[in-house]
């Protein structure tokens, strides 16, 4: 057709078509045609058949914000009947374009255009319902890398894979990498109880494969017509590069529909609180990472930081890709500082004073409850279940094209609105039975609470000993970053409330705040606050049991003496009931730190142990010392000592003056 100038025309967008049936409501039967590329979606909805559609030219710019939002309220200023097929229509326009009114572009407009047509009886899902194809392609729903075995492999070993890995299906390859097959889980049960141990005979031949261009729509016709749960992606030479769930679908037509949101864009949140330099510098990663094709996120603690309001330079990256691998390229390139640690496939580099480690995605599996994981690259999705919890198992995308998009799988964002505290699966205390400390420390540290299923499983881990299954060092590492928490009082008072020291060590009732409180009085940076809790905790417990725990932590043996000490009548006598003030001194100036926080929170002693904290202890001998009464008397040695001492206890017990005390016992010993 011939354009003419004087027709109004839209872009062949969802919005455009959206815009153009609103502006004819608007204003009659004027000429509207929709131009520029089209986007197929709007062939979903029957009204894009009442105008022209003029693929070649180029038509006006598509805006950032949604034109349809404007119109829709000018129907609603003049009162307008609109009918609930474009009112659906309306609605989905809004809610892509604005990504569920999460985008940055979105207006307050947005929203109440939303709001008149919901209030016309349309729901969201239903008109987004209306859109079968969501416009997805096979590299868009794969899972890479795709975990495969070759075609030599035994059955048996293909069933270990598995087990660990929880994967029910793998594309088995030949020897020069191609695909060649696929198993699943059934097939290998069934083959080993048969006794077959070749692949070759167990495999479906061909694997369902599709090319990384395949639309969402075949991909799911092809799932349903050969009633399989999983479809290979390839490579023109018939490499795999993926894998597709049927779970991957499911997914990414909740996530297109938006019926939960699994991302959203926290760009703005990003500017306000991360500081210039290292948001610079997680721009340079994306942009650097995309150079090499592969994808990068921030991911863990730092996400939930930020989306908790707070400022955290202590940024994890995690790689799609080859992680040590990236993190020396951008070193080199960056001419920065990169430390590797190839058993952990992580590295670490330093920019501009800013410490960033970097790993590759992996996935992790435990051979016994409470061993260290065993390691194997995987994807981000994998790599984010395997944390301990919610809050922690979120990343932001840091590639140019989608940086600043938050991908929160498994609801940690609304967690954290709820500030609850939870695990991603039912065997997680089983697996890594520390989560139990980190959940308590969460919990205290962020004022949250555990979820209802989270804390039924916690206290069942609990009552069944998995701590147990855990080696002490990693106990005490857990313990040791408690003490560092500011939140320590708490932390430690949630220790004792669930039942984790009674549990551990000994059945004894601590007042932790009181504990803290002391230790800060007595010598809060001298102390050792890790032997002070062992200490109290076991000071009225069997010492054949406290010796055991002790060593097992790696406690030195002076810890363990301080305990007897702590624990012999005839000392405790001399602390609670001492002759006089220098007999106190004297009992109390040979214990450390730690000895006597313990002893001050027993109430039977604490008047006594602060009396000499605060008083006694700074009591100094200022003008008789060695070399006076060397000289003067020819004292040497320990006859210097035992004078010295007899002055400072008249000196405590008296006040008497340190020269006409020296004076009276120089007298009486001539």
């Amino acid at each position: 057709m011939r354009y003419d100038h004087n027709m109004k025309r839209f872009p062949a967008t969802l919005d455009g078509l959206a815009s153009a049936v609103a502006w004819k409501r608007l204003n009659g039967e004027k000429e509207i045609f929709l131009s520029g590329k089209v986007d197929e979606v709007f062939r979903y909805f029957p009204q894009y058949k009442d105008f022209q559609i003029i693929e070649n030219l180029k038509g006006e710019s598509n805006p950032t914000f949604c034109v349809t939002s404007n119109l829709v309220l000018e129907i609603e200023n003049k009162g307008l009947d609109v009918s609930a097929e474009d009112l659906e229509l309306f609605v989905s326009a809004i809610y892509f374009k604005t990504n569920g009114l999460m985008d940055p572009s979105s207006r307050p407009e947005d929203a109440k255009a939303l709001a008149f047509c919901m209030g016309k009886g349309i729901k969201i899902a239903d008109a987004l319902s209306k859109i079968k194809r969501l416009g997805l392609y096979a590299i868009d729903l794969m899972t890479k890398p795709v975990k495969t075995v070759k075609l030599t492999e035994k059955a048996v070993n293909v069933k270990n894979i598995m087990d660990r890995s929880g994967l029910t299906g793998l594309p088995v390859v030949g020897d020069n990498g191609q695909i060649a097959g696929m198993v699943t889980k059934k097939d290998i049960d069934r083959a080993i109880k048969s006794g077959i141990e070749d692949l070759s005979m167990i495999m479906s031949i061909p694997a369902i494969a599709v090319k990384s261009d395949e639309p969402i729509d075949r991909i799911w016709a092809l799932m349903a017509i050969h009633d399989i749960g999983r479809i290979v992606v390839i490579d023109g030479n018939n490499f795999p590069i993926g894998i597709i769930t049927r779970r991957d679908l499911m997914r990414a037509i909740a996530d297109s529909t938006k019926v939960y949101e699994v991302t959203s864009n926290i760009l703005k949140t990003m500017e306000k609180i991360i500081p210039q330099k290292l948001l610079g510098i997680l721009k340079e990663l994306g942009e650097f990472a995309i150079s090499k094709t592969q994808r990068i996120y921030a991911v863990g603690g730092f996400v939930r930081d930020l989306l908790m309001g707070k400022n955290s330079l202590d940024v994890d990256i995690v790689v799609e890709g080859n992680g040590i691998e990236l993190a020396q390229e951008f070193a080199k390139a960056k001419d920065v500082r990169c430390i590797i640690y190839p058993d952990f496939g992580t590295a670490k580099i330093h920019v501009n004073g800013i410490s960033i480690d970097i790993a590759t995605a992996r996935t992790e599996y435990y051979e016994t409850p409470g061993s260290l994981p065993k390691v194997e690259s995987s994807n981000l999705r994998k790599d984010l279940y395997r944390r301990d919890f919610t809050i922690n198992a979120m990343a932001i995308d840091l590639t140019p094209e989608k940086f600043g998009t938050l991908i929160d799988f498994f609801g940690g964002r609304n967690d954290i609105k709820n500030k609850e505290i939870r695990i991603l699966h039912n065997l997680s205390f089983v697996e890594d039975p520390t989560r139990i400390l980190r959940a308590i420390r969460y919990k205290a540290r962020f004022g949250y609470r555990l979820s209802h299923q989270t804390e039924i499983l916690l206290l069942s881990a609990l009552k069944q000993g998995y701590l147990f299954s855990v080696s002490s060092k990693r106990i005490r590492t857990e313990l040791e970053r408690s003490i560092e928490d500011e939140k320590v009082k708490e932390i430690f008072n949630e220790f004792q409330k669930y039942g984790v020291i009674e549990t551990l060590y000994c059945d004894a009732k601590i007042d932790f705040e009181r504990f803290f409180n002391l230790s800060k009085t007595i010598d809060g940076k001298k102390i050792n606050v890790l032997y002070a809790i062992f200490l109290v905790i076991f000071r009225n417990c069997p010492q054949k049991k406290a010796s055991d725990i002790m060593k097992a932590y790696g406690m030195p043996k002076k810890v363990f003496d301080i305990l007897l000490k702590i624990q012999d009548d005839t000392f405790l006598k001399q602390v609670r009931d001492p002759e006089n003030l220098s007999g106190l001194y004297r009992t109390l100036s040979k214990l450390s730190s730690e000895a006597l926080v313990v002893l001050a929170y027993d109430q039977a002693y604490e008047s006594n142990v602060l009396k000499y904290v605060k008083v006694l202890s700074q009591i100094r001998l200022e003008k008789v010392n060695g070399l006076i009464l060397k000289k003067k008397y020819g004292l040497k040695g320990l006859e210097i000592k035992k004078v010295l001492d007899r002055v400072l206890d008249m000196k405590i017990d008296s006040g008497s003056d340190e020269l006409e005390a020296l004076n009276k016992i120089m007298g009486d010993n001539n």
